[in-house]
């Protein structure tokens, strides 16, 4: 009897010290999930600070209905499309403003707003044409076929009169050429798809470009990587290899010293800089918000 009540007891302590187990285990669940940030990512503009100090500021864009934002560092404004297919100014202080197309009734295929090429207009793809509009004389000054695109940089000028500009080919891959107010028809600068230009440094053109990971490969074995490609003979010179095609890789900037690329890698993303002398790579920052452009200053 005395040894029933005995197993009886220890019966009742190993329940109890299970359940005391589960308990905080459960406890613990609960606490790590309420402590958690749940909080949606905003959509943000990366501007990054030079040295010695380097740091990175994130400036809410949230009104933003696409990636491509551009940044003018003399009015301190960024320049891009709202959800109401309006192209915005904004200061880095808040206030902004409309600025309204004479003459157009802009729909959603309005994209990829720039500054430029001169201090006295904006640029913007509509209808994949590429259009100069004169701010002070409220008028169309120039335009030439083009491409648009809600993420990716699809033409870009060098000066007043010139600069690059993507072309989709009949298989559906996208050319760089140049880009010449002068001239109706402009010269294709390199072989093979460049999805997205990056950056004009001196004779390189700095751009996202996609091939083939190997011969007799599948669609799905597409690679990308960051290349500067030589304006005089069209050459690509690989800075970065960026693995799948499928990769969220499509912003970068270089200041001709280091080059600048943000990545996505699940609910994450880094920014990387890339020693453009010696390749090396460095990751120097990394957010879970929406990054929608990259700059400098800011």
């Amino acid at each position: 009897m005395k040894r029933n009540k005995k197993i009886f007891l220890l019966a009742a302590i190993v329940i109890i010290i299970i359940i005391i187990i589960i308990g905080a285990a459960v406890c613990c669940k609960f606490i790590f999930l309420t402590d958690r940030d749940t909080t949606e990512p905003e959509k943000v503009v990366l501007f990054i600070g030079g040295e010695p100090d380097f740091e990175c500021r994130e400036v809410v864009l949230e009104d933003c209905r696409e990636e491509c934002v551009d940044y003018n560092p003399e009015k301190g404004s960024l320049l891009f499309v709202n959800g109401e297919n309006q192209i915005v100014e904004r200061d880095i202080s808040g206030e902004e403003h409309v600025i309204d197309i004479e003459a157009m009734d802009l729909t959603e295929t309005v994209s990829n707003v720039q500054y430029g090429p001169d201090d006295t207009s904006i640029c913007f793809v509509y209808e994949n044409k590429i259009y100069q509009y004169s701010l002070e004389d409220r008028e169309i000054l120039y335009e030439t076929d083009g491409m648009g695109s809600y993420w990716r940089r699809t033409y870009m000028w060098e000066n007043d009169e010139c600069g690059y500009k993507l072309i989709e080919n009949e298989r559906g891959n996208c050319e760089l050429y140049r880009m010449d107010k002068r001239e109706e028809a402009g010269q294709r600068v390199c072989e093979g798809w460049i999805e997205s230009i990056g950056q004009v440094q001196g004779n390189k053109i700095y751009a996202l470009d996609i091939y083939v990971g190997s011969p007799n490969s599948e669609f799905l074995n597409m690679r990308s990587r960051i290349v500067a490609v030589d304006i005089s003979d069209g050459t690509k010179e690989t800075i970065r290899e960026l693995g799948s095609w499928e990769e969220e890789t499509a912003l970068f900037i270089c200041d001709g010293e280091d080059m600048y690329y943000f990545q996505e890698k699940g609910k994450k993303g880094c920014l990387y800089r890339i020693d453009l002398k010696t390749g090396r790579r460095k990751k120097v920052y990394s957010t879970r918000n929406k990054v929608i452009g990259i700059e400098f200053g800011g």
